[in-house]
């Protein structure tokens, strides 16, 4: 249905105009490329401002003439491994970061395909076909995100009991690896009795991160966020995903932020740490709440 040119755009409306994903309008909003005002519902934007974007300076011709989501999408829906993995390898040599692969393609297209999935348009197969051959792109991808250096502390992942769609997880996982952190990464379906074990045998704690892809883990993420507060204490706790909308749904949940898209995550921690003091930090793991 046409949206009316007379009113605010939504992220995702927004998105629908441009025919990009929801998180790259969401990274033009917060890297300061698009104007948008915050509203309980959510960013909106206005379609005059949204007509004079220019994404040029930040996106080379190659990168926005070739259709890497379409050829990707496609072949790993075919569960071709070797296929996808050229698509990748293409991308690359054109200037595309793998940061901004996983962000601006292998996720949307992941999006995309699940969307396909709960239409009804393709069955399980071809969703689980294509899981698998992302989960290798991402194995193989993995060492290229390696950092050198010290690290700067410990990041915690993990999604809630219920949740099992961790790809985005590790996606996450990988890009803190390439800002510096170290990761431990608890993957799907994590209880929260177990996730705040494994706070505690953490002694160099920058954040704990939450990944919710489904509706219906809210309640869970939630629990988790309340054990964990009870048991520690106030610890930089983070939440994202696809069922988390923006930053309002995440403090409702108790955390403490929101990343739409996981080359933020970095940041926010980072701004956590210089806030808090790595000292204060550092006495959560210790048993202090």
């Amino acid at each position: 249905m046409p949206v009316a040119s007379n009113r605010a755009l939504t992220i995702n409306e927004a998105a629908q105009r441009l025919g990009v994903h929801y998180m790259t309008v969401y990274r033009y909003v917060r890297l300061g490329m698009l104007p948008a005002r915050k509203e309980r519902s959510g960013w909106r934007i206005e379609t005059a401002d949204l007509e004079r974007l220019d994404t040029s300076p930040t996106v080379p011709a190659r990168k926005r003439s070739a259709p890497w989501h379409t050829r990707l999408q496609a072949r790993m829906l075919a569960g071709d491994e070797a296929g996808s993995w050229r698509v990748v390898e293409a991308a690359i040599g054109s200037g595309l970061e793998p940061r901004d692969l996983y962000c601006d393609v292998l996720t949307p297209v992941l999006h995309a395909i699940g969307v396909l999935w709960q239409d009804g348009e393709i069955g399980v197969e071809d969703e689980h076909l294509a899981s698998n051959v992302a989960s290798a792109i991402i194995g193989r991808l993995g060492p290229r995100f390696a950092s050198r250096g010290r690290a700067k502390g410990t990041v915690v992942l993990a999604m809630p009991a219920g949740e099992r769609h961790d790809l985005g997880l590790a996606m996450l996982a990988d890009v803190l690896r390439s800002d510096g952190y170290r990761v431990l990464n608890l993957g799907a379906d994590t209880p929260a009795s177990a996730l705040t074990s494994a706070i505690r045998a953490v002694d160099d704690l920058s954040a704990v991160a939450l990944s919710v892809v489904n509706g219906e883990g809210l309640a869970t993420a939630t629990s988790s966020i309340e054990t964990i507060r009870h048991s520690i204490g106030a610890i930089p706790m983070l939440i994202g995903g696809a069922a988390i909308e923006d930053e309002e749904s995440a403090r409702r949940l108790g955390a403490d932020g929101w990343a739409g898209d996981a080359r933020e995550v970095g940041t926010m921690i980072s701004a956590i740490t210089a806030s808090r003091g790595r000292k204060h930090l550092a006495s959560y793991t210790d048993g202090a709440t």
